[in-house]
């Protein structure tokens, strides 16, 4: 297992770790200090995410930050959800297509069918035990999120792969668009 990255890179496509399937979080992890560690850098990151573009930055795994470790960080109304040992399962089988990206290469998109509503059971930062359910644009990040965890990334569940669009094609006509999302793109490769 790779240690915290010491700067706020985000693993990108390519290093073997974000195809790994992470660990679960034993309560050595907490005693030793590296979920503290952990999350304070997805924190640092995610937080620089949202610096540069303030739609962006809500939602990050540990593997994307050199940690093969099951947590993730959710920003959800503007706080800090940290998500360890996540458990998902669908409350309904309706799904529905949603539009996807990833920090670890961001620079393509596609839409992917996610559940529209999941409970999901974890361990926040304390220990203690949640249940949440989350629906729409959160129940497609969590999803997106736990897939991380498990070493898989959205355009493998994309059924038509003619339909994986880059940003600079998608936003050709939007230079300022683009613009923004290059220097996201910049920050989480540097």
């Amino acid at each position: 297992m790779s240690n915290v990255a010491s700067t706020s890179k985000i693993r990108q496509i390519g290093d073997p770790i974000l195809r790994e399937t992470s660990r679960v979080v034993e309560p050595s992890d907490f005693e030793s200090g590296l979920v503290i560690s952990t999350l304070d850098t997805l924190k640092q990151v995610l937080n620089g995410i949202k610096s540069i573009s303030d739609e962006n930055g809500n939602a990050l795994s540990a593997p994307q930050i050199g940690v093969a470790i099951r947590m993730l960080l959710l920003r959800i109304d503007g706080v800090f959800v940290p998500i360890i040992n996540p458990i998902l399962k669908p409350v309904t089988q309706d799904s529905f297509m949603f539009e996807e990206e990833c920090f670890s290469f961001y620079s393509m998109r596609a839409k992917v069918e996610r559940f529209k509503s999941v409970e999901v059971t974890y361990l926040d930062e304390n220990q203690q035990s949640h249940t949440q359910v989350m629906s729409g644009e959160f129940a497609g990040l969590i999803q997106h999120e736990i897939d991380h965890l498990d070493g898989i990334f959205f355009v493998d569940k994309v059924e038509d792969k003619k339909s994986v669009v880059s940003i600079d094609y998608l936003y050709k006509d939007d230079p300022k668009k683009l613009s923004t999302v290059k220097k996201l793109c910049d920050y989480m490769a540097s």
